[in-house]
This record gives C-alpha cells, structure tokens and sequence, in this order.
C-alpha cells in the first residue's frame, strides 16, 4: 500500500461510522413500517428493556460495511471483500432469526462455524499453532487446522451474541476489544490488522451511539454473530501474520466473551432438562444488572438508567484484559496465565453476585 496507518483509511473510517449511525437511525424512525417484523419484544428471560425495539442494527452494520468498500485501498479491499463475503452465512442465520425467530441454535451454531471455514479456505490463513505441545503437532494437518479454525471462529461469534444482553455491552465489549486489537498490531507493525481492527470499530461505533445508553435500536442475532466473526477474524489473522504474536493474546483479548460462553456452557450442562442452548437469567452481566446496576441507579425514576449502568459496570472485564494483553502480548507463556487469571476473577465476581442474588430483593424492597 501506499499509506500505511490511520492516514490510509481515515477517510473510509468516517464514512463507514456515519452510514452506520444513519442507517441506525432510519431503522428506528421507520420501525411503524417494519416493526412487526424486525422487533424485539419483551417477554422472555433475557429481555430487560421497557418496550418494543427494532434489533435489525445487524442489517444497518452489514449495508455500511459493503459501502465503504470502494474507499479501501487495493490491498486491503481485497480482503476486506473476502472477510465480508465469508460472514455472510453467519449475517443471514442471525438475521434470518431476527424476522422469524424460527431458526434453531443449531443452524445458526452451523453457519458461524461455517463462516470461519470459508473464511479460511478463501484467505488462507488458519489457526494452525496454539502454543501447546501436541495440540500443535495436531494443527500441522492441513484438515485439522482448518476444522479447527472454523469452530473456533463460531465459538468467538456466539460468544459475542451470548453477552448481547444491555444496551451497549456486546457494543463496547466490541469497541473495546477491536482497540485493543489495533493497539497490539501496531506495536508489531502490522498496517492490515491495525487499519481493519480500526475499520471494524468505525463500523460497530455508528451503532453504538444509538444503541446506548437509551436502546434506541438492538444488534439482534445478525449483528451479534457478524460483529463475533469480525472479532473471530482478527483473532486467526493477528498471531497468523505476526509469529512473534501467540495465539494466546488473542485468546487472552477475547477472554470476557469467550468465559462467559464457557461458563454458560459449564453451568446449564449440569442443570437437568435444559439444554445448553436454551437462555437462563444468571449470565453474569444479568447478576451484574441485579447486584451492582441497581444499587447505583437507586431512584425508581431513574430505573431506566440500570441497563446501560450494567454495561458500564461490566465492561471493567474486557478493560482489564486490555491492560493484561498491554503486558504479556510477546510472551506466550505470560498471555495464558492471564487468561487463567481473568477466568479466576470471573469465577469470584460470580460467585458473590451469585451468593447475594437470593437475598437482593429483601434489601431491594427496603430501598424502593
């Protein structure tokens, strides 16, 4: 390329936050047309806002992702086609669920997965070293990696829609993460990772702004599960182009999600009669929402402000693990005990929330 930097995609950057902050917005001004279709409405044990709202910000990410892609340049448009062309059966599982509600998790756990496979198999790069003896050897295998790849990408996409549960926690978490992304390319002097880590967070920015703190519009499934695979992407490019890079940093960077989904994972396979798949109302950002946010938006007036205080509150997770990567990004070794570390504080905030959650309504009731 000829510019190399923010300089080289400043320009591409605006325009894909406006396009998504006014397609955003259109979408909520429009929704007496197409609410009955594109609503997300109250009832279920996940759904913490007040009224029906519109969670097709996927469709408006998507439109401004394929906008901006004549004011790439060569080399980067090349694969920014590639990526896009690759999220796509993971766009239109979600989506499709968005308007039907009628796709099983299955479907959709298949067609993230699948993305990350065509996403290998178009660009060429795989997850083909983890830093582990045997698991290493393993990966040689061309099959193996690309499988590997593929799972590991789908994992990362329903991590993100798993923690899609306020206004603007999947959305920051997804800020967050793509700048910490950025920050470590640069340091490495990878220009591609560092201008898509960029690119990418422009994109989720425009929605961001009106997604929190109000919940003006929601990502749904289709937004959840692209915005997953973008972040899966730089996680299977960063340590593939840059070897000095283990593939623990970018494990270490998708720590939050990736422990929330296993937890979930962990706790509901051992609930008789429930599936994995099936939602429950104790992720952690839910005993987040019932420990902390309420205490701090005490005012029943001001009740409205407990959702975005949740996220506010949880977003101290991937912060941390920014701070952890900023430390131990060249020395793999270093980067796996923090992730171990970060799953232990994880374990321990949810332990408390989880202990005072059975009591919190008794001392709720005196308060209000």
């Amino acid at each position: 390329m000829t510019e190399i930097g923010w300089e080289a995609i400043d320009g591409a950057a605006f325009a894909a936050f406006v396009l998504s902050l006014v397609l955003c917005l259109a979408f909520v001004v429009t929704q007496r047309w197409h609410g009955r279709f594109t609503h997300d409405h109250m009832n279920g044990p996940q759904k913490f806002h007040k009224t029906a709202v519109p969670r097709i910000g996927g469709l408006a990410l998507a439109l401004s992702y394929a906008a901006v892609t004549p004011l790439l340049q060569p080399e980067l448009r090349a694969l920014w086609i590639l990526v896009g062309l690759a999220g796509l059966p993971a766009l239109l599982a979600g989506l499709a669920e968005d308007v039907t509600r009628r796709v099983g998790v299955k479907w959709r756990l298949g067609a993230t997965m699948g993305a990350g496979v065509i996403f290998a198999l178009l660009t060429g790069y795989v997850m083909d070293k983890v830093d582990l003896p045997g698991v290493d050897w393993l990966l040689g295998f061309y099959a193996i990696a690309l499988l590997f790849t593929g799972f590991s990408m789908g994992g990362v996409a329903n991590a993100v829609n798993i923690i899609d549960g306020f206004n603007g926690l999947a959305a920051g978490t997804l800020l967050i993460l793509f700048g910490t992304f950025a920050w470590v390319a640069h340091q490495v002097g990878d220009d591609l990772v560092f201008q898509l880590a960029l690119l990418f967070a422009a994109v989720v920015l425009g929605f961001f702004c009106v997604n929190f703190p109000l919940g003006k519009i929601f990502l749904g499934d289709g937004g959840a599960y692209f915005c997953g695979y973008l972040l899966a992407v730089l996680g299977v490019l960063l340590p593939a182009r840059n070897p000095e890079v283990s593939a623990w940093t970018a494990i270490l960077i998708c720590a939050y999600p990736v422990i929330e989904t296993l937890s979930s994972m962990s706790r509901k396979s051992r609930r008789e009669g429930h599936s994995v798949g099936q939602p429950d109302r104790v992720h952690f950002h839910m005993l987040a929402y019932r420990h902390y946010a309420r205490r701090i938006v005490r005012a029943k007036r001001a009740s409205h402000l407990r959702n975005p205080a949740t996220s506010l509150v949880t977003w101290t997770l991937p912060v941390l693990t920014t701070l952890l990567v900023m430390a131990s990004y060249r020395n793999p070794a270093l980067s796996a005990a923090f992730f171990f570390l970060t799953a232990y504080i994880y374990g321990q905030l949810y332990r408390v929330m989880s202990l005072n959650a059975a009591h919190l309504p008794l001392r709720l009731a005196r308060l209000l």
